[in-house]
C-alpha cells in the first residue's frame, strides 16, 4: 500500500495542471496595505510615543540547521518584509534620524553576496526601498544609542519582551538581539514607560477586522485547505494509516500553492479522535473507525483552520452519526449568531445549550454542567495571520474572520454506555462577518452526513 502511495506522489506533479502563469506568485499584499496599516496604526498611538516592531529571530534546529524562518507576524503586517535582523520604528510625531525626517524608519539587514549564494538573496536598503515603497530605510548597524531621542518620548510601544529576542547567553549578540538591548537600554534607563498593554490593543483592534487585501488571501488559503480535506474524504479507507491521510492533505495544500501548513496537521482516527490536538499521526486506520482531520494551508502569511470527521470506510455507524449529527445541528446554532452586533461568544453559548440538550437527552450526561466532560472547549478564534489570531471579544463587526468549531469526543472508559466510545468529532469552518450577516469561507467541504458519506465514494487521484 505505501509503495503504492509514494509511486503516485512521484507521479501527480506531471499529470495535475500548473494554474500559475507568472514566474512567482504576484497576489501578495501590495506596499500601499502595509503602509496603510502603520498609518492606520499611527493614528492610534499616544502623544509623544515611539512604537518599535523587530523582525523574528533566525532560530537554530540542531547543530547548524536553522528553523525554516518565519517573520513575526505584527513586523509583517507592518512592513510586508519577510527578511530577519530587521526594526521597524514609528513615531507619533515626525523626528529626524540620520538626517531623514519622518514618522516611519526601517533598520534592515545589508547586502552579503557569500550568505546569498548560500540562502538567497538579500533585499538591502535599496531592495526594500524599491519592493516596499518605504523611504527611510538603513542598515541595522545604523542603529544604536543616539538613535532615539529619549528626551522626546514619553511612552514605547513594543511587545519584544515577550518574543524571546534579547539572548543572555549568546557569546557576540546577532544583529536583532544588538538592537533589542539598545531599545531595552532606552527604556530601563531613561525610565521610560513601556506601554506594552497599549500597543497590544491597537494591534487587536486592527489585525481583528481584516482589510479586502486580507480577506481575498484568506479565501485562497481556505479553498486551498477545503480541496485538502475533500480529496481526503475521497482517498481514505481501512488499510491506510493517519499520516497517509496527512500526507494526500498536505500535497494538496502545496500543489495548490500553499508555502506552509497553517499549524501541525491534526489526523486522528479511532480512540485518537478523543484527542484535541493529536499530533503524531502514526496509527493504522481500521474498518469503523472515525478520522478527524484539522489540517488547514498557510498562504502568503495566512492561516485557515477547518475540521471534518469522516467515516474511515465511507459509512457512517448509527452511534456514529447521531453524535456527527448533533455537533453539526450545534454548529448551524452557531452560525444563527454569525451577524454583526452579537457578541463574540455567542456562537458558542448556542452550540453550548445544544450539545448539553442533546447529551442528557442521549443519556451520556445527566446535567449540564457535566457537558464540559465531553465538550471541553470553546467554538471560536479569530483567524488570520496567526491561526489563532489576534481579535476583540465584544461586538461582531463586518470583516472579522473567525472560526466556529463545536466538537463531541467519548474516549475509551467514559462514564457512558460503551457504544459511544472513541466517538470523536469537531467540525470546524471559517467564517467571515458581512454586513448582512456571515459567509462560510469553507463551505465547499461536505458537512452533513449524506454529502460526506457522497463525497467518500468519488474517485480520488490517490486510489
Amino acid at each position: 500500500m505505501l509503495r503504492k502511495f509514494v509511486f503516485l506522489l512521484l507521479l501527480l506533479p506531471f499529470v495535475v495542471e500548473a494554474q500559475q502563469t507568472t514566474e512567482y506568485p504576484s497576489d501578495h499584499l501590495s506596499p500601499a496595505f502595509h503602509a496603510g496599516r502603520r498609518a492606520a496604526f499611527k493614528d492610534m498611538m499616544p502623544k509623544n510615543s515611539v512604537a518599535l516592531f523587530f523582525a523574528s529571530q533566525v532560530r537554530v534546529r540542531n547543530n547548524d540547521v536553522d528553523y525554516v524562518y518565519a517573520q513575526s507576524k505584527n513586523f509583517y503586517y507592518l512592513t510586508g518584509l519577510e527578511e530577519p535582523n530587521s526594526l521597524l520604528l514609528i513615531f507619533k510625531e515626525p523626528v529626524t534620524i540620520l538626517d531623514k525626517t519622518g514618522t516611519e524608519f526601517l533598520f534592515v539587514q545589508a547586502r552579503n553576496p557569500q550568505q546569498e549564494m548560500w540562502t538567497g538573496k538579500i533585499l538591502g536598503v535599496d531592495g526594500v526601498k524599491e519592493t516596499y515603497k518605504f523611504e527611510n530605510v538603513f542598515t541595522n548597524d545604523k542603529f544604536n544609542y543616539s538613535t532615539i531621542d529619549a528626551g522626546r518620548i514619553d511612552s514605547v510601544l513594543t511587545l519584544f519582551r515577550t518574543e524571546d529576542i534579547v539572548s543572555k547567553y549568546k557569546l557576540r549578540p546577532d544583529p536583532l538581539s544588538r538592537m533589542a538591548l539598545i531599545a531595552d537600554s532606552l527604556i530601563t534607563t531613561n525610565k521610560k514607560p513601556m506601554a506594552t498593554r497599549t500597543a497590544t490593543n491597537i494591534l487587536q483592534k486592527m489585525r481583528g477586522i481584516k482589510q479586502p487585501e486580507e480577506i481575498a488571501i484568506m479565501e485562497k488559503v481556505v479553498a486551498m485547505s477545503v480541496q485538502g480535506h475533500n480529496e481526503v474524504m475521497k482517498a481514505t479507507k481501512p488499510g491506510m494509516t493517519e499520516f497517509q491521510a496527512q500526507a494526500i492533505m498536505e500535497y494538496m495544500f502545496k500543489k495548490n500553492g500553499s508555502e506552509f501548513v497553517g499549524y501541525p496537521s491534526i489526523n486522528g482516527s479511532g480512540a485518537n479522535t478523543c484527542i484535541l490536538h493529536y499530533e503524531s499521526n502514526q496509527r493504522l486506520m481500521n474498518n469503523g473507525d472515525l478520522l478527524l482531520s484539522d489540517c488547514a494551508a498557510e498562504y502568503h502569511g495566512y492561516s485557515a483552520d477547518v475540521t471534518r470527521t469522516i467515516p474511515v470506510n465511507g459509512k457512517f455507524t448509527p452511534e456514529q452519526k447521531i453524535i456527527y449529527e448533533l455537533v453539526l445541528e450545534a454548529q448551524d446554532s452557531a452560525f444563527l449568531q454569525c451577524k454583526p452586533g452579537k457578541l463574540f461568544s455567542e456562537p458558542g453559548s448556542a452550540a453550548q445549550r445544544v450539545i448539553s440538550r442533546g447529551l442528557i437527552k442521549l443519556g451520556i450526561i445527566t446535567n449540564a454542567a457535566d457537558t464540559r466532560i465531553y465538550f471541553p472547549h470553546g467554538t471560536s478564534h479569530h483567524l488570520g495571520l496567526d491561526v489563532h489570531d489576534m481579535g476583540g471579544r465584544g461586538p461582531l463587526e463586518a470583516g472579522a474572520v473567525f472560526t466556529v468549531e463545536p466538537g463531541i469526543y467519548i474516549p475509551p472508559g467514559s462514564k457512558c454506555d460503551q457504544k459511544w466510545w472513541n466517538i470523536g468529532v469537531r467540525i470546524e469552518d471559517d467564517i467571515l462577518i458581512t454586513a448582512e450577516g456571515y459567509k462560510n469561507l469553507s463551505a465547499g467541504a461536505p458537512r452533513t452526513v449524506a454529502e460526506v458519506e457522497k463525497m467518500s465514494k468519488q474517485k480520488s487521484i490517490f486510489k
